[in-house]
């Protein structure tokens, strides 16, 4: 087949058309086959590069910032630490009640009424209220209170109710004082575990 005869008996109008025409059909097929996957590729390869920069950010910054959390982690846990030995479990009450009725006596003081009443329940704690009369002088009563401070179990004296009296040593008679309140100590519990017992319960029934 002779190509040049061909193309010089062609008419240029319909070689221009068929230029054209050969023109946009590779066109076409270079756009859709090379440009555009390439350009597909290249976003994707983008998006991927900035979400590792990203990620390799934030792992920078964890790193940076790791030892403050750890920090604040043991903080955390000596502070919860300091709480669990604040609040005695209710099996420690005894030795608890055992302590304070002790201090009492090194005080110097003499306990005519020491009565643990029934726990109450609050929202995250039981209290546990002390019914406690004592007498003594005001330095032994403010020893008293000063050593319940020093605890590391809470213990709150409330509803203090003071009666000036006297007593006999020997041949005189000195002042001292009558002293009635409530000594209030904490255990782990409260209304959401009074719930959860009670649910307990129904389910048995």
């Amino acid at each position: 087949m002779d190509l040049k005869g061909l193309i010089a008996n062609t008419p240029k109008r319909q070689l221009y058309l068929l230029l054209g025409i050969a023109g946009a059909g590779f066109v076409f097929v270079w756009w859709m086959y090379l440009y555009t996957p390439a350009r597909n590729e290249r976003d994707r390869l983008f998006s991927q590069r900035a979400r590792l920069e990203q990620d390799l950010f934030q792992k920078r910054r964890l790193r940076l910032e790791l030892p403050k959390l750890k920090k604040a982690r043991e903080e955390l846990q000596r502070k919860l630490a300091k709480a669990v030995r604040a609040l005695p479990e209710e099996k420690e009450i005894p030795n608890l009640l055992t302590q304070i009725n002790r201090l009492g006596q090194d005080s110097g003081l003499v306990f005519t009424l020491f009565k643990p009443g029934k726990p109450k329940r609050d929202e995250f704690v039981n209290r546990i209220p002390i019914k406690i009369k004592a007498q003594g002088d005001y330095h032994e009563l403010g020893h008293f209170f000063e050593q319940i401070s020093r605890m590391e179990r809470i213990v709150n004296i409330t509803d203090l109710k003071l009666e000036q009296t006297k007593k006999s040593r020997g041949e005189t008679r000195e002042a001292t004082i009558s002293g009635e309140f409530t000594a209030t100590t904490y255990t782990f519990g409260g209304a959401e575990e009074g719930a959860q017992e009670g649910a307990q319960g129904r389910k048995k029934r």
